[in-house]
């Protein structure tokens, strides 16, 4: 399974060169059909020649992304416009014969010497695949030298779920230059099987996260008159949950980022505004006495109504703007509503930017 995977993440970085013979129209419909709908129309359309690695152009674009229509491996591609130099580097390699080792370290010593520029942290890339054994639709985050305890992502492997349309994200190769978290993108549901209902407090609490996941995480609680934190059960990893609160809403996150709640439950237990909690954090953030969420780190809502989206990841990604990450900033509530959301960025540019994530299952 491990190299199946492996192979499979590599798959995402290396494309062959070669498109499927359409019409340039069709070429353009189905290279960009991955994408989010927002940004399908704006893509540039690119292909290479395989003898040559010389690229043309099927349609000049006008947002940030670009994509490769259907390869002979059955794969089209959509990635960040500035990955551009690297994909033509690669495919004048590629079409000189060279091996995918000899690809790779060339590629690696051009990011070295300043040839190429690396790639901006947690840029988007997205791969569509029309056939049954492999994932359909899947989006992939670049996160270097990420790993399960930074990011507070599973490492588990959701091909499988992914195949029958129940994924979840995970990550790839931890603690690599190439670590990244594979988002399969779910078909719509007609039926939602999600609910925050469980037997205990305990168990109920850690219903957001992945199942590997849920053992293994702490859970607490807050004494809304002092704020003080109430350990119902320690944890063994890197997640700590807190149970269904008053707005019905329960959460899990990295525990990196437990220092900004307890801040803010004290606050809160002072009767303190949302505003002036949200100025005190910023403040105490600004002068290091709370660390800042690193880039890439996950939080797990769930909600157990319809008219919220009921299962939601939160990706936090400081600063991060579409054109940094590759990521549409349009909305996708109402359709998260229907079973059939996408990620999308909200707070671009700020130090709250983060990819909201509904799960669709």
């Amino acid at each position: 399974m491990k190299r199946v995977l492996r192979v499979a993440a590599c798959a995402i970085l290396a494309s062959p060169l070669v498109a499927f013979a359409q019409s340039p129209a069709d070429q353009i419909a189905e290279a960009t059909q991955v994408l989010p709908a927002d940004l399908r129309a704006g893509a540039t359309v690119v292909s290479y020649d395989q003898t040559t690695g010389a690229r043309t152009v099927l349609r000049a674009g006008t947002n940030f992304i670009e994509c490769q229509p259907r390869m002979d491996d059955g794969f089209t591609r959509c990635y960040n416009k500035a990955l551009g130099p690297r994909r033509d580097m690669e495919a004048k390699l590629k079409a000189a014969k060279k091996s995918d080792k000899e690809i790779q370290d060339a590629v690696r010593a051009a990011l070295k010497d300043g040839t190429l520029k690396a790639p901006a942290t947690g840029m988007m890339a997205y791969r569509g695949y029309d056939k049954r054994d492999r994932i359909q639709k899947l989006w992939v985050m670049s996160l270097p030298n990420a790993t399960p305890e930074s990011a507070g992502v599973s490492t588990g492997s959701q091909r499988d779920d992914a195949l029958e349309g129940k994924g979840l994200p995970w990550m790839m190769l931890p603690g690599t230059p190439g670590a990244h978290v594979m988002i399969p993108i779910n078909p719509a549901v007609k039926t939602s099987t999600i609910s925050d209902v469980a037997s205990d407090p305990i168990t109920q609490a850690t219903l957001p996260l992945p199942e590997d996941l849920r053992a293994g995480a702490a859970v607490y609680t807050y004494d809304k008159a002092t704020g003080e934190r109430k350990v119902l059960r320690p944890g063994s990893n890197f997640v700590e949950c807190m149970p269904r609160g008053d707005d019905g809403f329960t959460w899990c996150y990295n525990k990196v980022t437990a220092p900004r709640r307890d801040f803010q439950a004290k606050l809160r237990a002072d009767k303190k505004s949302d505003k002036e909690i949200a100025d005190a954090v910023a403040a105490a953030t600004a002068a290091g006495t709370i660390p800042p969420t690193p880039f890439g780190t996950m939080s797990y809502r769930l909600y157990g109504k319809k008219d919220r989206i009921q299962l939601l990841w939160v990706m936090s990604v400081p600063n991060a703007t579409p054109e940094s990450v590759g990521v549409s900033e349009g909305s996708q509530r109402d359709e998260a509503l229907k079973g059939q959301g996408l990620p999308w960025l909200m707070l671009p540019g700020t130090a709250g930017a983060h990819i909201m994530i509904p799960i669709n299952k």
